[in-house]
């Protein structure tokens, strides 16, 4: 990763919320730099203050008592400079003892610069710089006063030794040609090299890698006595984010880092998830939330050994999302992904089932860590456009709150599109801003779909590059475009690829406000196992080379035939050839349909269906997807998104078969027929978009039972591939 932002949090925060072997003590260090020597051009930051702040009030609430902050901005902090930074490392570390927690959190602007031992396997050692920070002298390609990450991982290390253990956060991000213009409400935290006087280039290539441990500690190390689990808040092509959640205060008051703030809003939710879960809820927050400029771009990912332990305890409560409630005040808010409108289901108990629920109430007045609510009648479907009716005073008894529903935006929103190369919006003559307004207003003319440019708030990035529109989440990794390209000679109507566009991601957004709804009080009774086969890049054709895409893929699945399937990640880099395949196996007798859809990286969406009885073994669910970067119909690189559906399957009922029902591409790329069986199967997943907390009668289709589980991954263009295996 190209910069650094890190939080390094414990395993737990509160020992009575632990199981019996909880943490003996917990103790933590919080490193905020907001003030950068400006004189030599380094832009001082306006969240890290609000970061500490935010975890300080976040683990004090939690019982931790034993907090050291280094952050200027704050009360009672120390000016984080280098020399500090280490011996509060050091200090931390001589207190540690078996079974202790370190809590540690650091925000900041990150960099790189050439690696200067050899362990970098981009040849970059990545930085964090503290507030002493200074320009590197002529041709020493040394940073005076930074962090390497061989520093910040020889410091997690020494915890470790300790046998305290260690949680890992990296809230990293790139500098190349890719990053993308954001709106003033939305900042990265990174610095380019050159500014402070050294080259991130070698030999005038710039190194690109997978998402890399930029900390120096790897968490897979086991010969340490403490364990650790590390996670990322960006890929290698992105940058993470600080946001102002409320534009309205002209003050930095409200500015905190994206990844941080959705993370510590989770940890003060007291949710007992294990980190797994933490991690897939916060990447469905991020997700889930509209952030100006599309800060929501970033990927976060995860590795270590501490998975499945329990963050905040064995409640039965984990999985649910909960908030305490006093008279009409509740303690959620815009850090949480929470805005005005959002829908809640009441309870008198932390531990009630979801049909103890007491009545329903929509957020108003939000601010960064709290709201009001107002009662509403059970039938509430939140919009962004206005508010329920409100029904008079909430149910007596109520502590607890859950998120039932935000509101849904589904106008896709896309920005005006600029020139790749130079970051330079294209003006209102050029032919491609001309072509692009015409095809708006003839889809919002047809009166179906809904398409804006926005260039705050979009979903959908437009660049110009090679002479063509590109489209996508990320229309770029490095200075290659990538995601659905449009040229004005191929004869293409570009209104059409705007409404598929525009169905995909309606798709994308009802599925995702419900994925990941899974929990203790209510598992899912299909236990879905992804896995891939990696190609060998030895076995592609060179890029740029003429060759048949079916016969090199035949080629390098015959040669990775002996390769053992591994898991697949719920965020990973894919490449031409690699071999995903998903499995589905009842957990407890009964019958269920299982529904694949996959959207691809053109916005083309897929079905695969398969019915599972019982629980006697694992079904595929589809056919094996094997990876097309060169596809013989053209290159199809950058994001693409999986879901599965899974819902029970009553007796004297319909099946819920997706096949043909919310596909959106033909042979020709044209969007299919739609008969009444779409659209009675559309009017399902609208419901279930609305309404994710309501289990029943979605649609008219009697479903019990509804559960959703999401993969995102990257098709990598083959010239990154192949460079990289030089």
């Amino acid at each position: 990763m190209y910069c650094i932002r890190v939080a390094v949090v414990a395993m737990a925060f509160l020992s009575g919320l632990w199981s019996p072997s909880s943490a003996d003590e917990i103790r933590a260090l919080l490193i905020g730099v907001s003030g950068y020597d400006e004189s030599i051009g380094l832009a001082s930051l306006r969240g890290p203050a609000n970061d500490v702040r935010l975890w300080q009030k976040t683990l004090s609430d939690r019982g931790v008592s034993d907090i050291r902050i280094l952050a200027d901005g704050v009360d009672g902090g120390v000016v984080p400079t280098r020399a500090a930074i280490l011996n509060a490392f050091s200090d931390l570390a001589r207190s540690s003892a078996a079974g202790d927690l370190a809590i540690i959190t650091m925000s900041g602007h990150g960099t790189r610069q050439p690696d200067n031992n050899g362990d970098e396997t981009d040849g970059l050692d990545e930085l964090f710089l503290p507030a002493d920070t200074a320009r590197a002298e002529a041709g020493s390609n040394a940073i005076p006063n930074a962090l390497l990450d061989d520093d910040i991982g020889g410091a997690v290390d020494a915890i470790r030794a300790t046998g305290a253990d260690v949680w890992l956060i990296m809230d990293s991000c790139h500098s190349g040609s890719g990053l993308r213009a954001a709106s003033p409400d939305v900042a990265a935290r990174f610095v380019d090299p050159a500014l402070l006087g050294v080259s991130d280039r070698l030999g005038g290539v710039v190194s690109y890698v997978a998402v890399e441990d930029s900390s120096g500690a790897d968490p897979r190390q086991t010969s340490l006595p403490g364990q650790v689990v590390a996670f990322y808040a960006a890929r290698a092509s992105e940058v993470a984010r600080e946001v102002n959640l409320d534009p309205k205060k002209p003050d930095d008051s409200a500015w905190y880092g994206l990844f941080s703030s959705r993370l510590a809003a989770r940890v003060a939710g007291g949710e007992g998830l294990s980190y797994r879960q933490l991690f897939q809820a916060v990447l469905s927050d991020m997700n889930a939330a509209g952030v100006p400029g599309g800060a929501r771009m970033q990927t976060p990912s995860w590795e270590g050994t501490l998975g499945d332990a329990i963050v905040l305890g064995g409640q039965t409560t984990s999985g649910v999302r909960q908030f305490a409630v006093t008279g009409d005040e509740i303690a959620a808010g815009l850090v949480h992904g929470m805005g005005e409108g959002t829908l809640l289901s009441l309870f008198a108990d932390a531990a009630d089932p979801p049909d103890a629920v007491l009545g329903f109430a929509q957020m108003t007045e939000v601010s960064a860590t709290q709201g009001f609510l107002r009662a509403v009648k059970p039938d509430c479907e939140p919009r962004t456009d206005v508010s329920c009716d409100a029904t008079g005073s909430l149910p007596q008894g109520v502590r607890f709150a859950r998120l039932a529903a935000r509101p849904l935006d589904l106008v896709l929103r896309i920005s005006p599109p600029r020139d790749l190369a130079t970051g330079v919006a294209l003006g209102p003559e050029s032919t491609e801003v001309q072509a692009l307004g015409q095809a708006i207003a003839a889809v919002n003319a047809a009166g179906g779909d809904r398409v804006e440019m926005d260039a705050d708030n979009y979903a959908i990035d437009v660049a110009l590059a090679d002479g063509a529109l590109w489209f996508g989440r990320r229309v770029a990794v490095g200075a290659i475009p990538v995601g659905l390209e449009w040229r004005p000679e191929s004869g293409v109507d570009l209104a059409a690829l705007l409404m598929r566009i525009a169905s995909a991601e309606r798709l994308a957004t009802m599925l995702s406000s419900v994925a990941g709804g899974g929990s203790l009080l209510n598992p899912s009774p299909v236990r879905i196992d992804p896995t891939f086969v990696p190609s060998d890049p030895a076995d592609l054709d060179p890029p740029g080379a003429a060759s048949n895409p079916v016969r090199e893929c035949r080629r390098a699945l015959q040669s990775s035939a002996r390769t053992p399937p591994v898991p697949l990640p719920k965020m990973s880099d894919l490449k031409q050839c690699d071999n995903v395949s998903f499995t589905a196996q009842g957990e407890i007798p009964g019958e269920r349909d299982v529904n694949r859809i996959h959207i691809d990286a053109r916005f083309c969406v897929h079905a695969d269906y398969v019915h599972v009885e019982d629980a006697i073994r694992p079904v595929p669910v589809g056919d094996p997807m094997v990876v097309c970067s060169d596809c013989p119909d053209g290159a199809s690189t950058g994001d693409e998104r999986l879901f599965v559906i899974v819902t029970e399957s009553p007796e004297n009922a319909e099946r819920l078969n997706l096949e043909s029902m919310v596909e959106n591409c033909n042979a020709d790329g044209a969007a299919p027929t739609r008969g009444t069986e779409a659209t009675r199967v559309a009017g399902f997943l609208e419901a279930l978009g609305r309404r994710p907390d309501t289990r029943g009668a979605f649609g008219g289709l009697n479903v019990s039972n509804v559960w959703v589980d999401a993969w995102e991954w990257q098709v990598l263009p083959k010239e990154l591939i192949t460079s990289a295996a030089k």
